[in-house]
């Protein structure tokens, strides 16, 4: 009876301590450092589909912003140096019920966050870095803002996929009990595979309420950010993109997670991978 008695007792201590952390829906944004806007229109545009919503100011410049879906984005900025830095993914938003709830769990918690503020499109943003200093922010989409603004608009047709499945970000370690999005965001480890001479490794750690996850591979340097693509069938994928034409396309591969993988890389040098979200058939 004691057993049983305590087993409840952590249940719920567990469940609460979830509970704690306000909601995070997943993925929002993508946010990309590029040298021009003209290449990003032919290769995001043309290339993979994506329609262009809107563009609006900050303090890096423009930034303009190709729709994924209605609440998944891929935005840049113009950096005249970008093509010879290493880090082109500049930061990682993930879409929140409340910027000031998160913002409050985290002063709570003693992780250092900035304050709240509204941005050129009108959403409320507060910023933090994760245990390897990859720039967090986390965006509450207001009614008044550019991203719900174009809700049901731009979703191309001929778009290559039409959700971001995970990110990927440099992590210098694959740790299951990382401080930041295990110990502080409640995610949770979903995949772990590295090999026995330890040489290499990936896992994949859930985000908030839904099925998005961040991925860490090792080794990895800080060229490895990058989006990865949902698509249901990768020969179908493969087929569109070798019909537009324009760019390299490497071969689909078996991945360590045992599913298929389109690795090819833009004019910028940044990764664009495609994954099908089930294990191999």
């Amino acid at each position: 009876m004691r057993k049983i008695i305590f087993t409840i007792v952590v249940t719920l201590f567990g469940a609460a301590a979830f509970a704690a952390v306000p909601n995070i829906y997943g993925i929002a944004k993508l946010t990309y450092r590029v040298s021009s806007i003209d290449t990003v229109r032919d290769y995001y545009g043309r290339f993979l589909g994506f329609d262009e919503a809107f563009s609006y100011y900050s303090e890096r410049g423009n930034v303009y912003s190709f729709k994924v879906n209605d609440r998944q984005f891929i935005e840049f900025f113009v950096d005249k140096d970008a093509v010879s830095r290493k880090e082109k993914l500049v930061s990682v938003s993930l879409h929140v019920a409340s910027a000031d709830s998160i913002r409050d769990y985290l002063l709570e918690k003693q992780w250092p966050v900035s304050d709240v503020i509204i941005d050129g499109a009108g959403e409320k943003v507060v910023t933090t870095h994760d245990a390897d200093g990859n720039l967090i922010e986390f965006v509450e989409f207001t009614q008044g803002g550019k991203h719900l603004k174009c809700l049901g608009e731009f979703l191309s047709v001929t778009r290559i996929s039409t959700r971001v499945h995970h990110v990927g970000l440099p992590s210098d370690k694959l740790d299951r009990d990382d401080p930041f999005w295990v110990g502080l965001l409640g995610g949770k480890e979903i995949v772990r595979y590295q090999q026995s001479s330890g040489e290499r490794g990936i896992h994949y750690i859930s985000i908030g309420v839904g099925t998005e996850c961040v991925e860490h591979y090792f080794p990895s340097d800080s060229s490895f950010g990058h989006p990865c693509f949902q698509t249901m069938d990768m020969q179908e994928t493969l087929m569109v993109l070798h019909s537009r034409g324009g760019y390299p396309i490497s071969k689909p591969s078996i991945g360590m997670t045992n599913r298929w993988l389109l690795n090819i890389v833009s004019p910028e040098g940044t990764k664009v991978e495609f994954t099908e979200p089930f294990t191999l058939r």
